[in-house]
């Protein structure tokens, strides 16, 4: 999706627990081996004992309206994205967080449910409304996460992921001349859904959530899946769609694939060997510094695009002007890319 202009995100954030389990007690416990560990990619990941995943994202989101200098009437549209429980059964999480935030009764509190490209799709989702209604000021995305063993282990639920617990938030409107974190330029996806099954395997539909099991090892169901239709079909996917996201990407946002303006790449953060897997193709595409961002957090689920752009703004990675390209990748199978650009002074 082209945005003229680009739309401001006037803020962009992450809240991440200060509490961590680091990957060297995992091996010296013997619940990873040195080899699994390097696969993981992660020095340690963030961990709560205590705080549900909507209570860290009301959190980042107040962190935002504060970073933007707004009150919470201004906003009128909220989208939160998530992968993992948010703390009750049969219960509206944005809700709960509209509420919390004091959002007005004309806000519209939306839940995502989109696996790990949840974040990117509650940014297209914001800033069709944004585009829609005139009317509207200001939307508000957030994520969150918390993983809680045994029904889903942070160091074992994927080979070459680990997973953080924590939340992001970015608040978006239309430009209006005033301070921006970014400049949203571009958003596109580009989806295999034929790959659904990698999360499914052979086992029919349950009634329930956790029907018969405790633990959700999805390494289970993708070597079913791998074993009915061949380990080529995920990374033959992947380097089509990958290059067809970021292709319409770049497009929208008028920028060539080699403009040295692209200082940066940022990829989902996942493993290594996945992220290779998944993007090494594009090396000689971008001539952009590509960097991974996810050695002390993990895989934040729905959040790693808005973590990404957190980090781009917090730690002053691009230049006024410059551009990065934002990857995102979820579960279904759906590959995001946001160009993003930092105001000029």
């Amino acid at each position: 999706m082209k945005f003229e202009g680009g739309l401001g995100v006037k803020a962009v954030t992450t809240w991440l627990p200060s509490t961590t389990e680091t990957t060297s007690e995992q091996v010296a416990a013997g619940r990873l081996t040195p080899e699994r560990a390097q696969q993981l990619g992660v020095t340690e990941l963030p961990v709560t004992s205590d705080l549900a995943a909507p209570e860290m994202a009301v959190r980042a989101a107040r962190r935002a309206l504060d970073r933007a200098g707004w009150n919470p009437g201004r906003i009128g549209f909220l989208a939160h994205a998530r992968v993992f429980h948010q703390g009750h059964e049969k219960w509206s999480y944005a809700h709960y967080m509209a509420n919390e935030l004091g959002l007005p009764p004309t806000a519209l509190p939306f839940g995502i449910e989109a696996l790990c490209t949840g974040g990117a799709t509650g940014l297209l989702v914001a800033a069709t409304q944004l585009l829609g209604d005139p009317s509207l000021s200001g939307a508000l995305v957030t994520t969150g996460e918390r993983y809680y063993a045994p029904a889903w282990d942070r160091w074992s639920m994927h080979s070459d992921i680990g997973y953080g617990d924590g939340a992001t938030a970015a608040l978006l409107h239309r430009r209006d001349g005033g301070p921006d974190d970014l400049h949203l330029l571009s958003l596109t996806h580009s989806t295999a859904s034929g790959l659904e099954g990698m999360e499914r395997g052979h086992r029919p539909f349950s009634q329930l959530p956790m029907q018969d099991r405790t633990t959700w090892e999805t390494n289970v169901e993708r070597k079913a899946f791998y074993d009915a239709m061949g380990k080529d079909v995920f990374p033959e996917a992947a380097r089509v769609h990958v290059r067809a996201s970021l292709d319409q990407a770049l497009d929208e946002a008028g920028l060539h694939p080699h403009d040295p303006r692209i200082r940066l790449f940022t990829m989902p953060r996942m493993g290594p060997r996945l992220v290779d897997l998944m993007y090494g193709s594009l090396a000689e595409v971008l001539k952009a510094e590509t960097v991974l961002l996810g050695g002390r957090t993990g895989h934040l689920g729905a959040g790693d695009m808005l973590a990404n752009m957190a980090d781009i703004v917090s730690h002053r990675m691009l230049r006024p002007g410059e551009f990065a390209v934002v990857a995102g990748a979820g579960g279904g199978f759906t590959w995001s890319t946001a160009v993003v650009q930092a105001p000029e002074k």
